[in-house]
C-alpha cells in the first residue's frame, strides 16, 4: 500500500490575527503539555485500530500546522516526531514540516528543529509593509522576517516556504509589488500567494461592516494574482497550484496529497483526515479534545475516540473531489485515463458533455491525456470547480 501523509493541528497562539478565522485559542496555553500527550495517545489508538483492518503504513509526509506550531517546546515537538515513529514509520525521505510565526523562532530553536528531523519550515509573512501587518495584527515586522530566513538557514534548512496574503483593503498594486520584490531576495524555495477573503466573526469582518475599512477590490486582486505570475515566473518559480509557486522539485509534497486527493491522516484539535474509505473531522476544542482521549477509544480506523463528525465517502463524492482537488494541480491537472479506469466510465460520460463545453469556453484545456485548467479558468477557477460538484 502507498505510504500515508499526517496532518497534526497545534491550536496554540499568542494573538489571533485579524483575519483569522482557523482554529486557534490564545487562552489555553497552560494544556500544552496535556495537548501533546493527547496527540501520543490518538497515534496510539490509530495504530490499534489500522492494525485491526491491515491499514498501519508508515508516513512519507508530516505537517505541523496550526495555529502556531513554532510555540511547542523543542522536546515536545521529539516527543510528538518519536511517537509517529513508533506508532506508524517515517519514511527514510521523509518531508517533514512545521509552521512557523517568525517572531517566535530564534537560532537556537531552529537549529534544535533541525535536528529533531524537522526539514521543511512555512512562515507566515504575510507582507513586506508595515502598514499592512498592522491591518493584519501581525506580530512581527518584515525585518524580523529577514532575519529568521538567515538564521533558518544557518541552522541547516534548505526547503522554506513564505506565505503572502493580497487582495488587501487599501493594497495597491505597487506595495504588493515591493512586498514580492523583497521576499524574492530572500530566495525562497517555495511561495503560497493567498488572496485575503474576510470570514464572519473575524475582526476584520466587524471593521468592514462597520465601514472602517473598505471592500477589497476584486479586480485589483486580479492583477496582483496576473502580476505575480509573471513575476515569479521571471525568477525561475514554477506555479504548480493556483495558490503555489515552487522552485522545480520543491512543490510542497504533503500538500500535493490533498490536491491528488490523496489518503492522511487528521491528528489534533479540529483536524481533519480521509483514509480507508472515511472521511472525518475532529472535536475542535482541546481541552474536549485532551479529554475525549481520556474517555473514548474510537471504533473503525481512522476514527479515534476524537471524532466528532464522519462519514463513508460515496462514489459522487469521491468523483467530485477528485476531479476538484486535481484540477487545481496546473501543470499536472486531472489524469483522464486514470479517471476512467477508477470509475468505470470516461470523464465526458459521467458529466454528460461538460468537460467539452468548459473548453469549447476556454477555461479548461485537454494536453497529453490530461485535463488541466486555462489561465483564463484559473481566474475564475471556484466557477469551473462548482460546475463539478
Amino acid at each position: 500500500m502507498d505510504p500515508l501523509s499526517l496532518y497534526v493541528h497545534i491550536p496554540f497562539c499568542q494573538h489571533r490575527c485579524a483575519y483569522c478565522d482557523f482554529n486557534t485559542y490564545t487562552t489555553v496555553g497552560t494544556l500544552q503539555e496535556q495537548y501533546v500527550h493527547a496527540l501520543e495517545r490518538e497515534l496510539d489508538q490509530l495504530a490499534i485500530l489500522a492494525d485491526k483492518v491491515g491499514q498501519r503504513r508508515s508516513f512519507h509526509t508530516l505537517f505541523f500546522g496550526g495555529g502556531t506550531p513554532s510555540l511547542l517546546k523543542l522536546r515536545e515537538i521529539q516527543q510528538i516526531l518519536e511517537s509517529v515513529q513508533d506508532t506508524f514509520g517515517i519514511t527514510p525521505a521523509a518531508e517533514i514540516t512545521l509552521e512557523a510565526n517568525p517572531d517566535t523562532v530564534d537560532e537556537s530553536y531552529l537549529k534544535g528543529l533541525r535536528q529533531s528531523g524537522i526539514n521543511r519550515l512555512s512562515f507566515g509573512v504575510q507582507s513586506a509593509q508595515a502598514d499592512e501587518l498592522a491591518l493584519l495584527e501581525r506580530t512581527h515586522d518584515f525585518s524580523t522576517v529577514v532575519d529568521v530566513v538567515a538564521q533558518a538557514r544557518t541552522a541547516g534548512f534548505d526547503n522554506l516556504s513564505l506565505d503572502l496574503i493580497y487582495g488587501l483593503p487599501r493594497q495597491d498594486l505597487s506595495s504588493w509589488v515591493k512586498s514580492l520584490e523583497e521576499v524574492l531576495k530572500l530566495e525562497p524555495e517555495h511561495l503560497s500567494l493567498y488572496c485575503l477573503t474576510i470570514e464572519r466573526g473575524t475582526p476584520m469582518h466587524r471593521w468592514l461592516v462597520d465601514g472602517r475599512i473598505p471592500k477589497p477590490d476584486a479586480d485589483l486582486a486580479a492583477e496582483q494574482y496576473e502580476f505575480a505570475g509573471q513575476k515569479l515566473a521571471e525568477y525561475g518559480y514554477e506555479h504548480y497550484e493556483i495558490s503555489n509557486w515552487a522552485k522545480p522539485g520543491r512543490e510542497c509534497r504533503h500538500n500535493m496529497t490533498y490536491w491528488r486527493n490523496q489518503e492522511y491522516l487528521g491528528l489534533g484539535a479540529g483536524a481533519h483526515g480521509q483514509a480507508n474509505g472515511y472521511r472525518y473531522g475532529l472535536v475542535k476544542r482541546p481541552r474536549v479534545y485532551v479529554r475525549r482521549l481520556d474517555e473514548e477509544e474510537g471504533s473503525i480506523f481512522p476514527l479515534s475516540g476524537a471524532v466528532a463528525e464522519s462519514h463513508k465517502i460515496g462514489r459522487r463524492e469521491a468523483i467530485s473531489d477528485t476531479v476538484i482537488t486535481q484540477l487545481r494541480l496546473l501543470q499536472e491537472g486531472l489524469d483522464l485515463p486514470a479517471f476512467t479506469q477508477r470509475f468505470g466510465q470516461s470523464l465526458e460520460e459521467t458529466y454528460d458533455g461538460l468537460p467539452s463545453q468548459l473548453m469549447e469556453w476556454d477555461l479548461l484545456a485537454e494536453a497529453d491525456d490530461r485535463l488541466l485548467l486555462t489561465e483564463r479558468g484559473r481566474f475564475i477557477s471556484n466557477q469551473v470547480f462548482y460546475r463539478f460538484m
